[in-house]
């Protein structure tokens, strides 16, 4: 009879405990979905009225239900997404690690290396040429400098567009390079994604096919006993425990899954900007390379070429060009201007370079320093000394560059050039370049530089040769002498060759042509008067 009471005992007990496992909240009670690979996840919420709490990142999280009734499906809560910020590739060098230090480089699987494309090159402008002689406010502004201007300011933006296409091309690369391991990324965080779904389908089926503790645990602990009953609780806390850290990975899955796909639609907006900039920027170089080609054609079409002048076998001009004989040398002619200058040379590098300006009479000023190195055009110190380069062989000019009166005086800080030698004013010679304060009252770019002629005419006159004038020539003048007052005299220059430095002296072709010319007319003259002797008959003495 005790026996009996006692298992009725242990079974109300036994039945007890098994009401109470019932009674145990169910927070990881799931079903699994209809197609966990494209479906939402979702979770059977055991409460009726859940509850939600944000967490101090800003996400949401399911409190414990007090229930151990299952409600409907419900759709796991997701903790709202970080904005993404683009990576901007540095325009400075590679990317640093907080420490300071560049990284490695190296991509690593599922984080894109972000991009470092070509620094934008600067846009290194050319000093501005000299501008001896007169600012373009004090005269005539010619065409010549305008389109020069404009030709300049093409050339600028045709620089910046280039460097903003090379900017662009460099990043579209970079960006290409970073969209493979993003797509990488992408195609990664999905698969994660889709196992972290199969694994949550998988448990929440084992606990589904289990149980719970419930009718199936009552029939345990009748057919195998207390023991049984309590593995069983125990296997139902291990399943709980496996669907809960699933639901979580599943969960922080989607959520780099859905990060990793707005970085990619950003990275692929990034590329195509690039692709736009790449575009805009070909479109302007485009327009600006057609803009250039107009305005050469335009400085093509008014630039000046010498006139035609007949050059005698000394070199010096035979005919006067219009307009650049003045202030009463054209009585003289260029022919004997010309001529007496050459024989009243300081040097014979002073004689030549007098024949090459003679030849260079109304040649364009070069306004504000424009083209004053094309063959027709230039200011006055970049005519006095091509006159001793390009007509004497001296080393003081170049093919693309010429000096300015800066060298000559010098002024400004610049070094004198050893070419310029002092001369006193009461020796100056033909040849000799003579240098005046156009500013003294200061703030201007430039001074001015003439070369003397002497005199034609036994000390009565005196002229230079100079340009000094926007819209003018080079021409003949009066000398200007020595004033102290007004545009004051600075110094007199004689041109020297340097010790050791070789003279090439560059015939011009026309003088080489006349001299040629002449020299067969002698030739031909000569020969007719050695026939002419030939067919007399010589004078046979009498006898």
């Amino acid at each position: 009879m005790s026996v009996r009471v006692v298992r009725r005992g242990v079974i109300a007990v036994l039945t007890a405990a098994c009401c109470l496992a019932l009674a145990l909240p169910a927070r990881a009670d799931v079903t699994p979905t209809p197609n966990s690979s494209t479906g939402p996840l979702t979770s059977a919420s055991p409460s009726a009225s859940p509850s939600a709490s944000t967490s101090p990142s800003g996400s949401t999280t399911s409190s414990p239900s007090d229930s151990a009734t299952p409600s409907p499906t419900s759709t796991i809560p997701v903790p709202p997404l970080p904005t993404p910020v683009p990576t901007t590739p540095s325009a400075g060098g590679p990317s640093q690690s907080p420490s300071g230090k560049p990284t490695s480089g190296k991509p690593t699987p599922g984080h894109p290396t972000p991009s470092v494309p070509t620094p934008t090159p600067s846009v290194i402008l050319p000093p501005p040429p000299p501008n001896d002689g007169a600012l373009p406010s004090q005269g005539k502004i010619d065409a010549y400098l305008q389109l020069n201007t404009q030709r300049e300011l093409i050339n600028v933006r045709i620089a910046t567009a280039r460097a903003k296409l090379v900017t662009a091309r460099a990043l579209i690369t970079a960006l290409n390079v970073e969209a493979v391991y993003s797509s990488s990324s992408v195609q990664q965080t999905v698969s994660t994604m889709s196992s972290a779904k199969k694994r949550v389908d998988r448990v929440a089926s084992q606990i589904y096919q289990q149980g719970d503790g419930g009718l199936g645990a009552l029939a345990t602990v009748l057919t195998g006993g207390p023991d049984s009953f309590l593995q069983r609780l125990d296997q139902v806390q291990l399943n709980r425990t496996e669907a809960n850290r699933a639901v979580h990975d599943a969960e922080q899955a989607r959520t780099a899954a859905a990060l990793a796909e707005v970085q990619d639609a950003s990275l692929t907006s990034r590329i195509n900007q690039a692709r736009a900039d790449e575009i805009s920027a070909m479109s302007s170089l485009k327009v600006l390379v057609a803009q250039l080609a107009l305005v050469d054609k335009q400085i093509s079409a008014i630039d000046v070429s010498a006139p035609q002048q007949t050059v005698g076998p000394d070199g010096c001009p035979t005919s006067d060009v219009p307009n650049t004989l003045r202030g009463g040398s054209a009585t003289f002619g260029a022919a004997k201007l010309c001529r007496i200058a050459v024989s009243q040379a300081a040097t014979p590098q002073a004689a030549l370079a007098i024949k090459w300006a003679f030849l260079h009479l109304g040649a364009a000023y070069a306004c504000g320093g424009a083209g004053r190195m094309e063959p027709f055009r230039m200011d006055c110190s970049s005519f006095v000394s091509r006159a001793y380069h390009e007509g004497a062989g001296l080393n003081t000019a170049g093919p693309n560059w010429a000096p300015s009166t800066r060298d000559m005086v010098p002024w400004d800080g610049v070094a004198l050039d050893p070419h310029y030698a002092y001369v006193a004013p009461a020796n100056l010679r033909a040849g000799d370049l003579v240098l005046y304060d156009t500013c003294p009252q200061g703030g201007c770019p430039y001074k001015h530089v003439v070369m003397y002629l002497g005199s034609p005419d036994g000390g009565k006159t005196f002229w230079m040769m100079h340009t000094n004038s926007c819209g003018d020539v080079a021409k003949v003048e009066p000398f200007l002498g020595f004033p102290t007052v007004g545009e004051p005299f600075l110094v007199a220059r004689r041109v020297m060759a340097l010790p050791g430095e070789i003279v090439h002296v560059p015939v011009p072709p026309v003088s080489a042509a006349a001299a040629m010319a002449a020299a067969a007319l002698k030739a031909n003259a000569k020969s007719a008067t050695s026939s002419k002797s030939a067919s007399k008959p010589s004078a046979s003495p009498s006898h």
